[in-house]
């Protein structure tokens, strides 16, 4: 099984990233090796869903967007009406099995995030939402305090993992 991970990160007219960021050791998201990111996310694909070892493929979008753009995507689809820091979207069906395995797409406000993490370098914080959001895709809560421990145990490895390959 491959990973594929695709990164959207919008750019304005003059290809400048157009997310809202303007301080000047923000990371270039571009830069971010989705090679890299993979690599390191399937493995954990394979250990936490070992169904997907009988894809041939397996996706994952990681958007990143502005405090109003997720906003809008909170208030639509989670009916809070507030600008967070990272969303997921699973598209795993345990009933079906189509030729690739759409994992879900992945939402990241990255002024969002600077803003309620300040205690992380900005590479911390955006390998920690990736990790965060993957096992949301994964079916990984943390809606109780024993959910909660194994979902943070596992997130602190993968965002170590995702940091060393940046």
């Amino acid at each position: 099984m491959k990973l594929s991970v695709s990164i959207d990160a919008p750019e304005d007219s003059d290809g400048n990233s157009s997310i809202g960021i303007k301080d000047s050791d923000y990371p270039d998201i571009r830069k971010y090796s989705t090679e890299r990111i993979a690599g390191v996310l399937e493995k954990y694909l394979l250990e936490i869903y070992p169904a997907s070892s009988q894809y041939d493929i397996a996706e994952i979008s990681l958007t990143f967007m502005t405090p109003d753009e997720i906003r809008q995507l909170n208030r639509e689809y989670r009916e809070t009406d507030e600008a967070t820091d990272v969303l997921s979207f699973p598209m795993i069906d345990e009933g079906m099995t189509p030729p690739v395995l759409m994992l879900g797409d992945i939402v990241i406000c990255p002024e969002m995030t600077f803003r309620l993490h300040p205690e992380l370098t900005h590479d911390e914080a955006m390998c920690l939402m990736t990790a965060h959001s993957f096992l949301h895709l994964l079916g990984y809560d943390h809606d109780t305090e024993e959910k909660e421990k194994a979902m943070w145990l596992k997130q602190d490895e993968i965002s170590r993992r995702l940091l060393e390959v940046l």
